[in-house]
């Protein structure tokens, strides 16, 4: 596959030793004095090679996105010249690669109000207004999460299997979980805030800096590399997956969405163990009216199945069937769900329970380890639901409180 892909082992060993120099505090002149006659044809394999390398070194994701913007700093001229055929309109690439333009000349209008605001003092008349229309400027970075969620849930799982090279993946979803901190605190903080003091600024710098350096991570790394890789039935997959999700900061396209009644199954009758027998339509049907998200990992580790109710509370398409569950949690998570998955596995655990907070609600998700008639285990069911209005139960209620 990397050969297809125009990767070179010499380029890849050279950016590899001059990241772990950065990692391991060398000096960064040095080290690009050292390395950087190797690297005049670098692609973007060649970089998703490097990082693959580095976490199978043993390297951790946080020591990688550490130190990562120092080594994109110094590529970032050579990826700009890598020729490439980019995604025509019509292509999942398209659309995404067309979010991220949309977001940089977003970003490129709010430079205006950081500029105005800088050179007004908080007791000019103006300046109350000028905060308030950069308070609401900044909200806006909320709105691209749809694009992170649409690359981590429906393009990374085509691309992990697809490429040999696939683990930096791991590190993008990590510096996307830092640019939706950054999005969240600088709102609070702006919230907050009746004037922008020096160390608004910072944050404000960081978030820009997050959000930019991205775009170009994907548009120099991962986007190239993908449009080598990807069919065109691929992107045909992907496009319905990503309407579901929806676009942002562009005009929607116009994509047919999933569609959520159940298709034509088979009416042969399933033995139920014992307890009952049913067609595949009615233990669909009864699976997506329950309220509450199912999910069904195998003992391969493997995702095979998820419900879909009417209302969701984490993102789920079909290009995680067949996943690795692992690929499918954030980097800072991973540990804790393969904790969860070893302590089913070794029989000493059969159940895991977490209650978070979002979007005004309060949702429990609980972990169940499957094993069979002779407790071999066969795999992990996830079930989430929300108990906000479970938690302010009192007392009995044995009337039925339909109204006519």
């Amino acid at each position: 596959m990397s050969e297809l892909l125009n990767s070179s082992d010499e380029r890849v060993d050279a950016l590899y030793n001059m990241f772990a120099g950065f990692i391991e505090k060398k000096d960064g002149r040095e080290l690009w004095d050292e390395y950087k006659h190797k690297l005049d044809a670098l692609t973007p394999v060649d970089v998703l090679l490097m990082g693959d390398k580095l976490l199978e070194a043993g390297y951790s994701v946080e020591q990688i996105t550490d130190h990562v913007e120092k080594i994109f700093n110094v590529i970032i001229p050579t990826l700009k010249e890598y020729d490439w055929n980019e995604p025509e309109e019509g292509s999942a690439l398209y659309y995404l690669m067309e979010e991220n333009a949309a977001l940089s000349e977003c970003m490129n209008e709010m430079k205006d109000s950081i500029r105005a605001i800088s050179k007004l003092e908080p007791n000019e008349p103006e300046y109350a207004s000028v905060l308030n229309e950069m308070k609401e400027e900044f909200k806006k970075l909320a709105e691209f999460e749809p694009h992170y969620v649409k690359t981590e849930n429906v393009l990374f799982p085509y691309l992990e299997k697809k490429w040999e090279f696939s683990k930096p993946l791991t590190v993008l979803w990590a510096v996307n979980d830092e640019i939706r901190n950054q999005i969240k605190k600088v709102n609070k903080m702006l919230s907050e805030s009746k004037e922008i003091e020096i160390e608004h600024h910072q944050e404000i710098g960081t978030i820009f800096m997050l959000m930019m350096r991205m775009t170009l991570k994907e548009n120099l790394i991962i986007f190239p590399a993908a449009a080598a890789t990807l069919s065109e039935e691929d992107s045909k997959e992907m496009l319905p997956q990503m309407a579901d999700i929806g676009f942002c900061l562009i005009d929607p396209p116009k994509i047919d969405k999933m569609i959520n009644e159940i298709p034509e199954l088979s009416n042969e009758i399933v033995s139920m163990g014992g307890t009952g027998a049913l067609t595949a339509e009615q233990i669909v049907t009864m699976m997506n009216h329950l309220p509450v998200d199912i999910t069904f990992v195998d003992e391969n580790d493997e995702v095979r199945y998820f419900s879909n109710p009417k209302e969701r509370f984490f993102t789920r398409s079909p290009a995680i069937i067949g996943r690795k569950v692992q690929n499918c949690h954030p980097p800072d998570s991973v540990d804790t769900v393969l904790k969860i998955v070893e302590g089913f596995k070794n029989g000493k655990k059969d159940t895991a329970s977490f209650w978070i907070r979002m979007m005004g609600k309060v949702i429990m998700i609980n972990y169940y380890a499957l094993r069979d008639a002779k407790g071999t285990y066969k795999g992990t069911i996830e079930v989430s639901q929300d108990i906000t209005d479970i938690q302010k139960l009192e007392g009995e209620q044995r009337l039925l409180d339909w109204e006519d």
